[in-house]
């Protein structure tokens, strides 16, 4: 999984269907501005439009459909039709007009995959099956998404607070990874999360780092 910043980034989808809906949350998370070319839509896709999220655009996808509309200068597309055939087509169209594609049905002619992905809250999951069944992709995903904790969230917060704090008392990289992994491992910063005591063990990572760059 490449996580790709795409604020300002035009984004062409073919598809209104659940396949294309999946894959247009996942661009919307990274900022991308979505136009999106189908005959019918998905409830949400249709919520989206409406609020302005999306651009919908009614229309069919069709052979030279995208070299009509490469005056959107897209960065990337997303190809979720149920054509197979067509979506050869305009694979082919978005290389010619140097676009990044993903064809969803289709890996072989695809410059990038767009895996599932487990997203609960700061942290992200890629599952991945390199096309070979979505649906199972899918299952896992939920699967991973389960596993996660309220714990591992404030795990997650707690370190980007260390890692702002380790920068201006470690001067040293390899210093500052050891120390963040020993407070990962930490128990007592461990147990003072698992009761929701974040304040607490802030507190405790600050005195951890604090002592470790007066070592130093």
């Amino acid at each position: 999984m490449i996580d790709i910043r795409l604020e300002g980034h035009k984004v062409l989808v073919f598809g209104g269907g659940k396949i294309a809906e999946r894959k247009i949350l996942q661009l919307l998370d990274n900022g991308a501005d979505i136009t999106v070319f189908g005959q019918k839509f998905t409830k949400k896709l249709k919520e989206l439009g409406e609020s302005r999220q999306v651009n919908i655009e009614k229309k069919g996808a069709k052979d030279g459909l995208l070299m009509s509309y490469h005056k959107f200068n897209p960065s990337m597309v997303i190809v979720a039709s149920n054509n197979r055939l067509l979506n050869e087509k305009v694979a082919k169209e978005a290389e010619r007009i140097s676009s990044l594609v993903c064809v969803v049905d289709n890996p072989s002619l695809s410059d990038f995959s767009m895996p599932a992905v487990a997203n609960v809250d700061h942290i992200r999951i890629a599952v991945s099956t390199k096309g070979k069944s979505p649906a199972m992709a899918g299952v896992i995903r939920r699967r991973v998404e389960k596993m996660i904790t309220g714990n591992d969230i404030r795990s997650v917060e707690l370190q980007s607070y260390a890692r702002s704090i380790a920068k201006n008392h470690i001067l040293s990289p390899n210093e500052r990874r050891k120390i963040l992994l020993q407070i990962i491992e930490n128990n007592k910063i461990n147990t003072f999360l698992e009761n929701d005591q974040v304040s607490e063990a802030k507190d405790l990572v600050k005195k951890i780092i604090v002592q470790a760059g007066n070592c130093n």
